[in-house]
């Protein structure tokens, strides 16, 4: 990260005291005395560690422990065992190599675990771990509780201090200048990995830590239709709507926004009625963002725009909004179609959203747009800026 003698940075110091105040307020509450977890993204909430591989690779490979009141342990990869050591003093040098196999690693666990003198009954929430490693616990650690320690870090991440909300703004920023490109030289004729490309290739220039947890996503036509969420070899045509998904990650912290397009001249009034219903829902949902309220009225904003449109059938099989931060998707989960019995979680500020309607029309294409806001005291702050297609807008 640049360093000006000019300008306030980033306290990134701050910003690691305030996760880790809110994981032990958590575990507090949830009756915790100490908390593990293997998957990356908590183990970078809690020790600010970037492994070299992305999020679901290595699933595995790190792991963190940290007891209430004390700074936390950090496993890595035996390659990045120095790094760590040497580049990160706010460790204190409490870092341990990682075997490749996790069935093995139970020694290095019970090293830290009594390191912390955990006492005899001492409940340990368990955030992710193979259940075969899992069973191994149960095992070699009998005079543990271990119990379900996934709300735990859910709860905790769920507000952003004013730093992460920094680097989330960064990370809109990053993926914006991306998409700029791609619009600003779309034509038709153009394929879709070349249009991928463009957006991916200007968001490592500008210190993406390698955009999305998948490929770029870029649908056009038919593709926009059926969603298939990676970009391929079909060409761009003239009346093509031209579905862009983006985000990236700069220091931990995921962007996530989609912005859809034409590819030349409209073809049918469809295809405007289309995309006014899309923006009408998104700015009904993003109305919808004040705390206070439950996420389900985001959801419902929503989805009565697009009723009242004749899209209902036509709407995305999926989610209308999600939480994002160190995970590209965090909860709370807004509006997943496909699941029965969601909890809403009551709006609060610092809290920081993804709203993301869709409809995808059979014969016409596939219209998402999707923006990301930060929940403030008496409203939400709009995070992502790029204009909309206004020449699509029904007057």
């Amino acid at each position: 990260m640049a360093e000006f003698d000019f300008e306030q940075q980033i306290d990134m110091e701050k910003m690691r005291k305030f996760r880790l105040d809110r994981i032990d307020q958590q575990m507090k509450e949830d009756e915790l005395d100490c908390i593990l977890t293997m998957r990356v993204d908590n183990v970078r909430y809690l020790t600010s560690f970037r492994p070299n591989s992305p999020n679901l690779f290595y699933y595995f490979r790190y792991a963190s422990v940290k007891a209430v009141g004390e700074s936390p342990w950090a496993l890595v990869a035996s390659g990045d065992f120095d790094r760590a050591m040497t580049k990160m003093p706010w460790l204190q040098g409490k870092v341990k190599p990682l075997p490749m196999d996790s069935m093995l690693s139970v020694q290095r666990f019970r090293e830290i675990f009594e390191e912390l003198s955990l006492p005899k009954g001492s409940r340990i929430g368990i955030d992710e771990m193979g259940f075969q490693l899992f069973q191994v616990f149960t095992e070699q650690f009998p005079d543990y509780i271990f119990v379900d320690g996934r709300n735990t870090f859910a709860k905790a991440k769920a507000i952003k201090s004013a730093e992460e909300i920094g680097l989330i703004k960064k990370a809109c920023a990053i993926a914006e200048a991306g998409t700029q490109v791609a619009i600003d030289n779309m034509r038709p004729g153009l394929t879709e990995i070349e249009v991928s490309a463009m957006i991916h290739n200007e968001m490592l220039l500008r210190g993406s830590e390698g955009g999305h947890t998948h490929p770029t996503q870029v649908n056009s036509g038919e593709n926009a239709v059926t969603l298939t969420r990676f970009p391929t070899e079909r060409i761009i045509r003239n009346g093509d709507f031209v579905l862009m998904d983006v985000g990236c990650c700069y220091n931990g912290y995921h962007s996530d926004y989609c912005r859809t397009i034409l590819a030349g001249n409209p073809v049918n009034n469809e295809q405007k009625k289309v995309y006014t219903a899309v923006y009408d829902a998104t700015m009904a949902a993003l109305e919808a963002c004040r705390p206070g309220a439950p996420t389900t009225e985001i959801d419902r904003a929503s989805r009565e725009v697009l009723s009242r449109a004749g899209y209902e059938k036509y709407w995305y099989f999926g989610v209308t909004g999600h939480a994002t931060g160190l995970a590209l998707q965090e909860s709370p989960i807004i509006g997943e179609v496909s699941a029965k019995g969601e909890k809403p979680w009551i709006i609060e500020p610092g809290m920081v959203f993804c709203i993301e309607p869709s409809v995808h029309l059979p014969g016409v294409g596939g219209v998402r747009i999707e923006d990301m806001v930060a929940i403030t005291e008496d409203g939400f702050e709009l995070l992502t800026k790029t204009e909309y297609e206004e020449r699509l807008l029904l007057k």
